[in-house]
């Protein structure tokens, strides 16, 4: 086992350009999380989630035959939240809303994670009144969502017994899927919230599965009170496994480039609590919303939205032995 610490290592690409809505964009659409895979085409595809639209918030999508190379093509490709599938039903901000896709490859078959946002029912498809977060309630309900497809390219959304596509709802704010396979058990981080004492916790949680349908309950896996002041300001979990370690990618801030991240040998324990998370801290590093790619000669990249208005960009990654 050893101790690494990852660190930027060449000139950023801008390989997702902020896209030409037509009558749905604004001067003010921003690009944030995202996720980039290869799909059965061979070719990178980029999936980012577009807001301040005038639908809201939507999905889409990018491609390239290669990862590290500017302005990948806009295919004019987009999702859109779907009211009967149990998504971002009567938002409390008066948005659409659906966000933070993640993709993963199993047994010859696509899955796509994403944020379906608020669902007007609680888990039990009971409907449930929004509050306001910000008074440390936490019954709004966000939700996982799945869609699945034989080559990436082509997507379906999942169906539950009521039709819905959600995985499973809350805590909070609950957005910005993250996965990786510990195992033979799936484990997915996400970011939300939830109350204690009365207090609102921004905090990263995790489920497990052995099957990608079927999600354990969830457990605080990372809460840092020296940063979490607003249930904003942690989030976009991202973890990865290096030399017997895992690290975990936390986004205090798109605009200021200020991401967290965090070491441990246990993907299920990155610190709770001040005293625990510094413990696990191992630095800064300047990226927004990261995803960390391995293209086919094992390099790696690192994404990030620091520039919002701008788009997307890519950047090689090194780790470096502390």
């Amino acid at each position: 086992m050893k101790k690494m610490k990852p660190v930027l290592a060449g000139e950023w690409k801008l390989i997702g350009t902020n896209p030409d809505l037509g009558g749905l964009g604004t001067p003010k659409q921003q690009c944030v999380d995202h996720h980039v895979f290869r799909a059965e085409d061979g070719q990178w595809h980029l999936w980012g989630c577009i807001r301040g639209t005038r639908f809201g918030r939507l999905l889409y999508h990018w491609k390239s035959k290669r990862l590290y190379e500017e302005n990948w093509e806009q295919t004019g490709e987009c999702f859109f939240p779907l009211a009967r599938a149990g998504e971002s039903i009567d938002a409390p901000w008066h948005e659409h809303w659906i966000q933070s896709p993640f993709f993963v490859k199993a047994d010859g078959q696509y899955y796509m994670f994403y944020g379906g946002h608020a669902t007007g029912y609680d888990m039990n498809y009971r409907p449930i009144a929004f509050e306001d977060l910000s008074g440390g309630k936490c019954d709004s309900a966000c939700q996982i969502c799945l869609m699945t497809s034989p080559d990436g390219i082509v997507w379906t959304r999942h169906e539950d017994e009521k039709g819905f596509s959600r995985l499973f709802t809350g805590p909070g704010e609950t957005r910005d899927p993250c996965l990786i396979k510990v195992g033979n058990l799936w484990h997915m981080y996400y970011a939300g919230n939830h109350s204690e004492e009365g207090q609102l916790i921004a905090a990263t949680y995790l489920r497990t599965s052995e099957d990608l349908l079927h999600w354990s309950n969830y457990k605080v896996v990372a809460y840092d009170p020296r940063f979490t002041t607003i249930r904003w300001c942690f989030e976009c979990p991202h973890v990865v496994e290096r030399e017997g370690y895992y690290y975990l990618f936390i986004t205090k801030d798109y605009a200021s480039k200020e991401t967290l991240v965090y070491r441990s040998c246990d993907p299920t324990d990155f610190g709770i609590g001040a005293e625990a998370a510094e413990d696990h801290f191992v630095c800064k590093i300047a990226v927004g919303a990261p995803e960390i790619i391995i293209d086919a000669n094992r390099d790696e990249y690192i994404t990030s939205n620091h520039d919002l208005a701008g788009g997307t960009r890519l950047c090689p990654l090194k780790w470096e032995e502390e």
